[in-house]
């Protein structure tokens, strides 16, 4: 899609959204940007992290749970720092940066949904609701369409896990 093209759909985004023109998106500079991007990059790894260590690491053939996350965690905050180094030493008048879009404020709260129901509601009711509401609000694909691709990936996503690797995920209260 061309810049004009892309231009007009944000303001089309912005007029639909109630309230969206006064406040959103916030503009900063694009050095200030990366470097909040960066310093929240290295909040979450560090929590990743912190979470990890409470966890079983195993040893050297054989990894335990907490192994992964860890490792993650880890090259998160490495990644973070190498942002928020190129962030120092940008320069200051480089174009400002747009925080605050709709599509990235629905997912982020979509996002955070899904620790929060994991485990109460099950993972595949959870993964479901998830996908079809970044289906529906993000790709603008229709309820209908939504939930048929929904329900065709939480199959796959079983496979994947009940049948292909033996892991049995949280089901929630059903």
């Amino acid at each position: 899609m061309s810049d004009q093209g892309t231009d007009r759909a944000d303001a089309r985004v912005r007029n639909s959204v109630r309230g969206f023109a006064r406040g959103f998106p916030w503009r900063i500079g694009a050095r200030r940007g990366e470097i909040l991007v960066a310093g929240a990059l290295a909040v979450t790894g560090l929590i990743f992290v912190w979470q990890a260590s409470m966890l079983d690491l195993g040893r050297i053939g054989l990894p335990g749970p907490g192994f992964f996350p860890l490792l993650l965690g880890a090259f998160v905050v490495l990644f973070a720092i190498m942002i928020g180094v190129d962030g120092w030493r940008a320069s200051a008048q480089g174009e400002p940066a747009e925080l605050g879009h709709p599509h990235v404020l629905i997912s982020f709260a979509a996002l955070l949904a899904v620790p929060l129901l994991f485990e109460w509601l099950g993972a595949y009711v959870t993964l479901g609701l998830f996908t079809t509401a970044l289906l529906v609000f993000i790709a603008r694909l229709s309820p209908l369409l939504a939930v048929v691709w929904t329900v065709l990936g939480m199959a796959a996503c079983w496979l994947v896990f009940q049948e292909a690797l033996g892991v049995r995920l949280p089901m929630g209260p059903f």
